[in-house]
């Protein structure tokens, strides 16, 4: 008998073992040695070095599941993977997952500068202090992880998984619809992408929307000096490992760096020209970041010092252009139940 339980002891020692280790292959923990920023003009950085793929063992990563009494539409969830803005997932992204979770979607957050050991909460180091290029790495890294994962999780519907990003993880996310499965992504929303930084793709793989609000002067040197219209030195550029083929390319710090990149506006008629999927949103009553809260126009301050740069910072929209962003990517993601 003691040799029957020893037995049975041992079998479920090396079944929890076993287990222990299969969960730890499941995690990507980073190697932070080589991460690093550093100062391209006073109070203002760029990062270096390996960054970061995507960990699902990270204490940031938030895989929500619909609230109890949320409308079912199917067997399960369809997935709204988002990719945050520039500061790191804040109001406007909590906000996404609220209203997704309320409607029925399943939704996976991260923070992809924790992933990569940046300790940032409490400053304003990544919203006015870094490259939007250095941002839009890190954030691609970890999100083209991050859908690579979803894929293999069996509490969501992986044939419907849809993908949004805001502001810089709004370039991100259009760089990931020409990188996604169609068989798996069904829609990309871009939120508020800026013209600066890992570029444009040239060739998309999944429909994709831009979302703008009509306000949105966010990092303007002028008040009108609209998002969507918004053009950028090629400077400003840099390819990313992961990203597809596209504007970069021939437009970045080394290649043609004293030329003037396109605006989201022109890369998008000239996407739609060539018969690709591609729509794009506009809201009244709304600027930079739909779900960031109520209308503000402030202002941010890139940099410090003599080489400070003040720029407009229009954020949030009325509640009304808000329901009416949300519904709009509600009935997408209804469409495809018919």
């Amino acid at each position: 008998m003691k040799f029957f339980f020893a037995s049975i002891c041992a079998a479920l020692c090396f079944l929890c073992i076993a287990r222990a280790d299969q969960a730890a292959t499941l995690c990507n923990q980073a190697k932070l040695d080589s991460v690093r920023l550093v100062e391209i003009r006073p109070g203002f950085h760029r990062v270096e070095g390996e960054l970061a793929s995507f960990d699902p063992c990270h204490d940031s990563v938030q895989l929500a599941m619909p609230v109890f009494f949320a409308r079912k539409l199917g067997v399960k969830p369809p997935l709204m993977l988002i990719a945050h803005g520039g500061n790191g997932p804040g109001a406007a992204e909590l906000e996404m997952v609220r209203r997704m979770n309320a409607h029925g979607v399943a939704t996976l957050l991260f923070d992809a500068y924790e992933m990569n050991g940046f300790r940032y909460r409490g400053t304003s180091l990544f919203l006015t202090g870094v490259t939007n290029e250095s941002r839009q790495r890190m954030i691609l890294k970890a999100a083209w992880g991050a859908y690579r994962w979803a894929l293999l999780n069996p509490d969501i519907d992986s044939s419907r998984i849809f993908i949004y990003g805001l502001s810089n993880g709004g370039s991100v996310a259009l760089n990931l619809a020409a990188l996604v499965d169609p068989q798996h992504v069904r829609m990309v929303f871009a939120e508020g992408a800026p013209s600066a930084g890992i570029g444009m793709p040239d060739r998309l793989r999944v429909p994709l929307t831009l979302v703008f609000g009509k306000l949105d002067n966010y990092g303007g040197r002028k008040q009108d000096d609209w998002m969507h219209l918004r053009t950028e030195p090629c400077a400003l550029n840099r390819v990313a490992a992961e990203a597809a083929p596209g504007t970069a390319q021939r437009c970045n710090w080394l290649v043609n760096p004293s030329e003037t990149g396109q605006s989201p506006q022109s890369w998008a008629e000239q996407v739609q020209a060539q018969g690709q999927p591609l729509s794009v949103w506009f809201y009244e009553g709304a600027a930079h970041g739909l779900l960031f809260g109520a209308l503000e126009r402030g202002s941010r301050t890139y940099g410090s010092g003599p080489s400070a740069q003040e720029r407009f910072g229009w954020v949030g929209a009325s509640p009304e252009a808000a329901a009416k962003f949300i519904d709009d990517v509600m009935v997408t993601i209804h469409s495809t139940y018919r």
